[in-house]
């Protein structure tokens, strides 16, 4: 039977691991939390641009077969009460089963050149963004492991796993998210023939978007359904990446895909405590984000008092309150003040991120260590359930 740790395991392993206090481990742990990941975004929108030189995307090719319909109150008719509406000999949807996509190589030839570097640039460092975010979340488990907080050489060490990382959680996410566009789009057809409201502009997304959207309503309900099944379950997977495979991935020192093997084989017969873990997870996570908030609340007052204070004892040699924004010397005197009150901010922060990370890192941890024991990347000397080893503290401070 599979032994339950509970909620005071994470609070002793968070106690062991932090304390007692060292500024350097203290230092590089605030440095992993404001700079790890938990999840893979790139950070790049996609926007819905309609013209661009003159060319109009989102909408598909025209049919040779259709002539242009008429509107009714500017909205397109659809053809034989089915598909999507023609007009202007431009086809927004389904017509029949022909179907054109323009959009997608005509917006990439109609950038220049810079703007194409630009564009392959920004993606390519956002992609290794995302991978060194993941490789320091790696590290996070790694300094669990070893009860060692270090950075730059577990950073590297990790890179190849963050990598394979990175692919399954960005196809994982890939998942999450299409439903809900889908969901979005066909869910407002009428919009969405609109003339000027395009679509993606990208035949493999296009097409099944126009066809769903030409269904009848009792299809389009059970193509829904079916999405919102899939989101579930891609969600939760994705949870299950992040929560209990990464550790698995230091523990046991193996890529993304063995790690999900072994927790896969695990929770086959821990369904029960898999479900558990998401109930009490979620009132774990609403408590943490009310002590942040709470910290975030009393930290930002003091910051602002200290700070009005300090403008207003500056505001008298420059001649009133006024001067701060009309003079240079003022204006110096609000970007000083403006950067010191960050990082005070920040500085007040992190000893609150760090201790509320680290539990619900440990959390997740000690839940794993209960499903599959030899899983966990915990220490000895961090484990509270390990054989004792004397003052049950960690002995090193970096």
């Amino acid at each position: 039977m599979v032994r339950r740790r509970r909620g005071d395991d994470a609070v002793e392993a968070t106690r062991r691991f932090l304390f007692p206090f060292s500024v350097v481990r203290w230092t590089k742990l605030a440095l992993l939390v404001l700079l790890m990941g938990g999840g893979v975004s790139t950070g790049i929108p996609v926007p819905a641009a309609t013209d661009v030189r003159g060319i109009s995307f989102g909408r598909l090719g025209p049919l040779a077969s259709e002539a242009p319909l008429a509107t009714s109150d500017g909205i397109p008719e659809t053809p034989n009460g089915g598909g999507l509406a023609v007009t202007d000999g431009e086809v927004w949807g389904v017509a029949g089963s022909e179907m054109w996509g323009v959009a997608g190589s005509e917006m990439w030839d109609a950038l220049g050149t810079e703007m194409r570097i630009l564009a392959v640039a920004v993606v390519a460092v956002a992609v290794a963004a995302s991978i060194a975010s993941l490789s320091l979340r790696l590290v996070f488990y790694d300094a669990l492991r070893t009860n060692r907080v270090r950075l730059w050489r577990p950073f590297l060490d990790r890179l190849r796993q963050a990598a394979g990382l990175f692919v399954v959680s960005t196809a994982l996410s890939a998942t999450v998210v299409g439903p809900v566009a889908v969901v979005a789009v066909v869910g407002d057809p009428i919009r969405w023939r609109a003339v000027d409201v395009p679509v993606v502009g990208w035949r493999p997304i296009d097409v099944p978007v126009a066809v769903i959207a030409s269904l009848p309503a009792w299809a389009t309900g059970i193509v829904v359904l079916a999405g919102a099944i899939l989101l579930a379950i891609a969600a939760l997977a994705l949870r299950i990446t992040h929560e209990f495979v990464v550790p698995v991935m230091v523990a046991r020192e193996v890529g993304v895909l063995a790690a999900w093997r072994r927790v896969a084989g695990a929770l086959r017969y821990a369904s029960l405590d898999l479900v558990v873990y998401l109930v009490v997870h979620f009132f774990v996570g609403v408590g943490i984000s009310l002590v942040q908030g709470a910290a975030f609340v009393l930290a930002a007052s003091i910051v602002a008092v200290v700070g009005g204070v300090v403008l207003l004892v500056a505001a008298v040699p420059l001649g009133g309150l006024g001067a701060l924004v009309g003079t240079t010397g003022g204006l110096v005197v609000l970007a000083a003040v403006g950067t010191a009150a960050i990082v005070f901010l920040l500085g007040l922060l992190a000893p609150v991120g760090v201790l509320t990370h680290t539990y619900a890192i440990l959390y997740e941890v000690s839940t794993l260590a209960g499903i599959d024991p030899s899983a966990a990347p915990l220490h000895p000397d961090i484990d509270p359930t390990a054989a004792d080893t004397g003052d049950g503290v960690n002995d090193s401070q970096n």
